[in-house]
C-alpha cells in the first residue's frame, strides 16, 4: 500500500480496519500468505502504545525525508553493525545518542570529537553513534 493509505489504515479501529481490508480489492487480489503478513503487521501496530506509534511515525517521516544516498548509507553500513552489536553495546551507544540529543549541533559536534566522550566505544560503534547522530540532528537552515 502507498504510504498515505498505510496511515489511514493505521489510524482507524480494529474493527474499521477490517472491514477496510475485506473491502478492498487490491487487498483482496494479494496471496494469502501475504494478506496474513499485513493483518499481522497491522494487529502488532495496534497493540502499540501511543508514544512508539509516535516514534514509528517519527522514523518514517525521517525515512522519508532521506536522500537515496542517505538510505543506502543506513541500509548497507548503519544496519548491519547495528545488528552485529549484542543488547549490552546498543544500550551504551542509545545512552551516549540521547546525551547528545541534548546538546546543540556546535557541543554534539564536540563530543563526537571528544576521546574522553568517545572512551568505552570500538571505532564501529563510534562510527553508529556518529551515524546516527547525523540521522537525529535538526536540519540545518
Amino acid at each position: 500500500m502507498p504510504p498515505a493509505t498505510q496511515q489511514k489504515v493505521r489510524d482507524m479501529s480494529p474493527q474499521e480496519q477490517e472491514r477496510f481490508l475485506q473491502n478492498n480489492e487490491r487487498f483482496q487480489s494479494l496471496p494469502p500468505e501475504r494478506q496474513t503478513q499485513i493483518r499481522q503487521t497491522l494487529q502488532r501496530w495496534n497493540n502499540l502504545s501511543p508514544t512508539e506509534k509516535n516514534a514509528l511515525n517519527d522514523r518514517a517521516v525521517a525515512w522519508q525525508r532521506m536522500s537515496p544516498e542517505k538510505r543506502q548509507y543506513v541500509q548497507s553500513t548503519l544496519l548491519p553493525k547495528w545488528q552485529q552489536m549484542s543488547p549490552e553495546r546498543k544500550q551504551v551507544v542509545t545512552s551516549r545518542l540521547h546525551t547528545l540529543q541534548g546538546m546543540s549541533p556546535e557541543d554534539r559536534q564536540a563530543a563526537l570529537n571528544d576521546p574522553k566522550f568517545m572512551r568505552g566505544l570500538t571505532p564501529d560503534e563510534q562510527s553508529v553513534l556518529r551515524g546516527l547522530d547525523s540521522m537525529n540532528a535538526p536540519s540545518k537552515p
